[in-house]
């Protein structure tokens, strides 16, 4: 379960807050107009930008001052983010360890992911080799 609690976020004149749960296993989507603060708020979330006051907690453990790569979930940004020298496979497996010693568990969980968006039999590739629509 991921818990806001009371998070205010700003960056100059912008200011988001966000008070609300998601249940484990629920499905999310972050909708809004250009500006609105989606990725501001996915980047507070992922620890990429600290909020300015409230905290996160996954699964009830307070997770507001952890770093990225020790934080039990992640970002894969949209667009222009992958890395030109890493596979799609390695490209993903990010998402799950950045070190990218990946368990079998960890390899099965990639293998499913690309086969469930399309990717299968592509994960040896690199990016640069994917169309847009393949890389987004």
């Amino acid at each position: 379960m991921l818990e806001l609690d009371r998070l205010i976020i700003t960056q100059d004149d912008f200011r988001l807050t966000a008070d609300f749960t998601i249940p484990a296993a629920a499905r999310v989507a972050v909708i809004g107009p250009s500006g609105a603060g989606k990725s501001t708020l996915l980047s507070v979330i992922s620890g990429y930008f600290p909020p300015e006051s409230g905290r996160i907690r996954w699964a009830g453990q307070d997770i507001t001052d952890t770093a990225p790569g020790l934080r039990p979930l992640s970002i894969l940004f949209q667009d222009q983010n992958l890395f030109p020298h890493l596979t799609v496979s390695q490209n993903v497996g990010l998402g799950l360890r950045p070190d990218l010693r990946l368990t079998s568990s960890d390899r099965a969980r990639l293998a499913e992911a690309l086969a469930r968006t399309g990717l299968a039999g592509l994960g040896d590739r690199r990016p640069g080799t994917l169309s847009g629509g393949q890389q987004s």
